[in-house]
């Protein structure tokens, strides 16, 4: 199975169905991916999401059904297993409860994702071009420049997580010693050129942590606009929710007649049917509801 898994992401125009999901800690990846099933398969980005999956790590991998998609790489024998290494895959489907949160193309489009620095022929160039562009930048600017891009994702996503795999992404560091790290950037456009390094401290990450937090926090999650703007849509929001339960309790109590002392009575069939077809009406009702919730939560940034 995995082998035609493996298969399937080489060569696009020939797939063959598996009962295999991959998941990958490589922010660009995925965006790369999100965008080649818009422009390349001609995908709505609206049906394209992209999902945040967190996993205990005292969770059993076999009962989850979750694997190291480089050790299946090493089984199959199959050529770089390393290819792998930054993917896991799941049987048939992720369990919803590890996902944390989820965001579609559509939305990161219209937050205005900078697409000019991920539609490039291959993920590997992607890296390589956003690289460039920091390597020229002080830490604190990393930083800022990391932040402003998590923000495309609300303000509910995992934003130091998904910053600091960014950084991953793009720079390489290797602790020498004590307080020596010596970071790589690669900048060139063929798989064998050099990487460009860099010799820094630690006060390095701690300027990165800083412009990391001035962007998400200072400049944004804090900022009292955004914060009125929260407020005022959970007060919105706990309304509505509120208005679809009671009214939800009243259809019921409608249709059942419940008198003061709690008595129910009992629907002939026929009653049963049109109290089934109505209450699906007002379901489909409610879900249109959620959607303009959902939709104003993206709307302000969440």
């Amino acid at each position: 199975k995995f082998r035609n898994h493996a298969n399937n992401k080489e060569n696009e125009e020939i797939r063959e169905l598996t009962a295999l999901v991959s998941g990958s800690d490589r922010i660009i990846d995925t965006l790369t991916r999100a965008f080649d099933k818009h422009y390349g398969d001609g995908e709505s980005p609206a049906d394209i999401w992209i999902a945040f999956i967190e996993v205990s790590p005292a969770i059993n991998e076999n009962t989850t059904r979750i694997h190291s998609a480089k050790e299946l790489a090493e089984k199959c024998g199959l050529p770089e297993p390393n290819k792998f290494s930054y993917e896991v895959v799941f049987e048939w489907a992720i369990p919803e409860k590890y996902v944390v949160y989820e965001v579609s193309l559509q939305t990161l489009m219209e937050r205005r994702l900078q697409e000019r620095r991920i539609l490039l022929p291959s993920t590997a160039e992607v890296r390589r071009y956003i690289a460039k562009e920091l390597q020229q930048q002080s830490p604190w600017e990393i930083g800022v420049t990391l932040g402003f891009f998590v923000r495309k994702f609300g303000a509910r996503a995992p934003l130091d997580w998904i910053s600091h795999q960014l950084f991953r992404n793009y720079i390489q560091a290797k602790i020498l010693n004590d307080d020596v790290v010596r970071l790589n950037y690669i900048h060139e456009h063929t798989d064998y050129a050099p990487w460009y390094t860099e010799i820094v401290d630690f006060q390095f990450f701690c300027d990165l942590d800083n412009g990391i937090g001035t962007a998400l926090y200072d400049w944004w999650l804090l900022d009292i606009d955004f914060f009125l703007d929260c407020e005022e849509f959970r007060e919105w929001r706990d309304i509505m929710e509120d208005s679809m339960t009671w009214n939800l309790i009243e259809f019921w109590e409608t249709w059942y007649d419940v008198n003061g002392n709690g008595a129910v009575r009992e629907l002939s069939a026929k009653e049963r049917l049109s109290y089934n077809e109505e209450k699906k009406k007002l379901l489909v009702e409610y879900e249109k509801k959620r959607a303009d919730i959902k939709a104003e939560a993206i709307k302000i940034g969440l």
